[in-house]
């Protein structure tokens, strides 16, 4: 009887979801390591892993914290020494177990293992959760403005993005990527709001019911880990006019916090706003608010978009707005509790019944087994969104007018996607 497949899990954490997907297999009893060579501040947890792994995972976090204030040295950490460590993993993980599932852009050694690990016939899955495959051009994270340095920089970074996404789309088994992010594959993939995002936080009902006594101040909690992009500044200027109006606000801010402070808030908060300019309805954050009960004001341009991408029925609950409409959305949250509360009930039994950690587990064992519908595969030739992410319309414009002025329409990288192509071109023309 063929015995079920031994995963390994690697080489970083993004946002708690890998600590979480572990977790998922070890409910279901499925051997699993998760070996975190990342290095940040938000400590999602010690996961169960041999005693070695995690004595490994606990000293990378102690050198990764060192590399993290500093984007020079954080590329030096990330790009060089992990490899380093890696390389020295890989023989004995490569023995044992059956299926890779890669973090973002993780590799043993500068993807040189992914041939040998299909010589020896291991499944590879990726999983893609933001900056690594979004296009520098619309990531407010890396890029956010148009000057002649930042931009060459940009053609540079694009280039490298398309080459490693080249590498992954050749090796990978299974991608899985969230669709207005994956404009550099060349092949169909598998949709990351279709599989969904882990996590197993539990919020008991006394802390689920604890504001419903509360006074009529409504506190609002935004977290942003980049203020700038989160648009942080706006949200504050919404704020100040929200209580400008009579309404009473008790607005909390926390940022570059261990997320056991940021769950400790959620369970004090009526409502959040995750940020203004994203490109998905709930991120990891807007989850973990779900599973509290918790609605969250989510901004976007995709919002008239997204249901070519996703059906209704998988649609996760939020308050997903036009970026111009963020203060009415609030100002609906703030005045109408009953709705504000429904929408956190819906929010919390959408996430229970999809992303709990053992579901999404189940849906990666799927995967493996080939077990796919046809509803989770994604074309990223059907993509139609150009404004990105972490940027208002005006600077996203301006930067991809800007690739396009330096570099050219090959600095885009979406040869392979022509009409594509001349949207982003038209796009960057109008005023």
């Amino acid at each position: 009887m063929k015995h079920p497949p031994r995963i390994f899990i690697g080489l970083r954490e993004i946002a708690g979801f890998f600590h979480h997907l572990k977790k998922g297999f070890d409910t279901l009893e499925i051997e699993s390591v998760f070996v975190n060579l990342n290095g940040n501040p938000f400590q999602y947890g010690t996961d169960n892993n041999p005693v070695w792994i995690n004595t490994l995972n606990h000293l990378s976090q102690k050198i990764g914290m060192m590399f993290f204030g500093n984007w020079i040295l954080r590329v030096i950490w990330v790009v060089f020494l992990q490899n380093i460590i890696s390389f020295f993993i890989f023989p004995f993980v490569l023995f044992r177990y059956d299926v890779f599932i890669f973090s973002s852009n993780s590799t043993f050694f500068f993807f040189l293992d992914l041939p040998i690990l299909k010589l020896f016939r291991k499944k590879i899955i990726y999983v893609f959760l933001g900056s690594e495959t979004r296009p520098v051009y619309l990531n407010g994270y890396v890029i956010n403005n148009d000057k002649r340095g930042s931009i060459i920089t940009g053609i540079i970074i694009a280039r490298l993005q398309k080459i490693m996404i080249s590498i992954i789309d050749r090796f990978a088994d299974h991608i899985v990527n969230i669709p207005p992010q994956a404009y550099f594959h060349s092949r169909p993939f598998i949709s990351c709001w279709m599989m969904g995002l882990p996590h197993d936080v539990q919020f008991s009902g006394d802390f689920l019911s604890l504001r419903k006594d509360s006074s009529e101040t409504t506190r609002i909690l935004h977290a942003p880990s980049k203020p700038e992009a989160k648009g942080t500044p706006v949200i504050r200027q919404v704020i100040q006019s929200l209580k400008q109006k009579g309404h009473r606000i008790d607005y909390v801010e926390i940022t570059g916090r261990p997320n056991t402070e940021v769950l400790q808030e959620l369970r004090m908060c009526d409502f959040i706003v995750d940020e203004i300019y994203s490109d998905t309805p709930m991120a990891i954050f807007a989850t973990e608010a779900a599973f509290a009960g918790k609605p969250a004001v989510v901004g976007s341009y995709y919002v008239n978009l997204i249901k070519d991408d996703i059906p209704d029925s998988d649609m996760p609950p939020s308050m997903f707005c036009h970026p111009d409409r963020l203060e009415e959305t609030m100002e609906r949250l703030i005045v109408d509790k009953d709705f504000r509360e429904e929408l956190g009930g819906k929010a919390r039994d959408f996430v229970m019944k999809n992303w709990s950690s053992v579901k999404v587990a189940q849906h990666y064992l799927m995967l493996i087994d080939g077990n796919i519908p046809p509803e989770w595969i994604y074309d990223p030739h059907n993509i139609r969104y150009l404004h990105g992410c972490g940027l208002s319309e005006d600077k996203s414009k301006k930067i991809i007018a800007a690739f396009l002025k330096i570099g050219g329409i090959k600095s885009l990288c979406l040869s392979d996607k022509p009409e594509l192509e001349e949207m982003f071109v038209r796009f960057a023309s109008t005023k």
